[in-house]
């Protein structure tokens, strides 16, 4: 909250009540633990034979970090004093009182109300969800190569780059060295269709066609028909159609709000042109790469972090539609947050 300003941050409590991604699936070993920060709180994931678990990265007894400890069993081993933890955070052992002996509750920590696998992510709900993780047709469909973009960490908040992301009138202007076509400036009518905490929009517009190459004299301006679906807070799925080649582009860009200031993005392309030899997973490497940097430049260069919620904040216009839904959305969201979990 700024003034009376409602808004939105990385560390806006509401945010306990949501999926996030935390880290790559593959960064966590059986056998192993990692620590990850989400919300400006430490984690600590661990990786059992039979699942994985997630607890604050702090013992109860003398605040040792869970991410240096090990995995025994079923259990999380504290490295200080060998304090074993299970998934559900209670404290089962304490070797210095012998076996048999009665743990004290004050021991046990509270684990996350979620911790799942998706997209090979792993992705962690401090408290119970409101909303789900976003569905992928394409990510099990043969047809499509998954293309993995390097983990990246942005100095700017999840909201704004998700309204980024969303954002249908800054093509022409910011992106004017990758798929920006600088005659395609107006944005013509459209619509969004809210469902709950998510919405979807279908656009059609002219880009320059995001193909294999940046060499410039290879673009061409095609017509594409572009489909968002967002789910609150911070996940977007963006199916992109060159209906003249019949080429489909889906792109992910999943949230990580690490503190105040920092947040991590995991995206991926999914793409129906690289089996039959069109693009390349290299090519789209390049590409993709190189728009992410001209959003990144001017987002970190915003000085707020924060996204305002109150809609009379800031200027909107029918180009806007799809941001400004994200913002009522985002409202509703926080609103809903804000009762006790388990009430009707």
């Amino acid at each position: 909250m700024r003034g009376d300003v409602r808004e939105i941050d990385n560390i806006h409590p509401a945010l306990r009540r949501a999926f996030h991604p935390v880290c790559r699936s593959s960064e966590v070993i059986e056998g192993g633990v990692v620590g990850v920060r989400l919300l400006d709180e430490d984690w600590a994931i661990a990786r059992t034979a039979t699942g994985l678990i997630a607890l604050p990265d702090r013992c109860p007894h003398r605040f040792s970090p869970l991410s240096a400890g090990c995995v025994v069993g079923e259990t999380l081993r504290c490295a200080y004093h060998g304090y074993r933890f299970d998934a559900e955070g209670r404290c089962v052992e304490i070797p210095a009182l012998g076996p048999g002996a009665t743990v004290p509750p004050k021991a046990n920590t509270r684990a996350a109300h979620s911790v799942v696998e998706r997209y090979g992510l792993v992705w962690l709900a401090p408290d119970e969800p409101l909303a789900p993780i976003v569905d992928v047709p394409e990510w099990d469909d043969p047809a499509f190569v998954v293309v993995q973009m390097p983990d990246q960490t942005w100095h700017a908040g999840a909201g704004q780059m998700v309204d980024n992301f969303l954002d249908l009138a800054h093509f022409p202007f910011t992106h004017t060295t990758t798929f920006g076509d600088p005659d395609d400036i107006e944005v013509p009518p459209y619509t969004v269709d809210r469902d709950g905490l998510t919405f979807t929009c279908d656009y059609v517009h002219s880009t320059k066609r995001i193909g294999d190459s940046m060499a410039q004299d290879e673009f061409a301006v095609a017509p594409r028909r572009s489909t968002w679906w967002y789910v609150a807070p911070f996940q977007i799925r963006l199916r992109i159609h060159y209906t003249a080649d019949d080429v489909v582009l889906t792109i992910l860009f999943f949230h990580q709000p690490v503190d105040a200031v920092t947040t991590k993005l995991y995206a991926f392309d999914l793409r129906n042109d690289i089996l039959d030899g069109r693009a390349t997973v290299e090519g789209t490497l390049e590409f993709q790469l190189a728009v992410a940097n001209e959003d990144r430049a001017l987002l970190e260069r915003m000085r707020s972090k924060a996204t305002p919620l109150d809609v009379q904040a800031e200027v909107h216009t029918r180009a806007d539609r799809i941001t400004l839904e994200m913002r009522r959305v985002l409202a509703d969201f926080v609103d809903a947050a804000a009762v006790p979990e388990g009430s009707t």
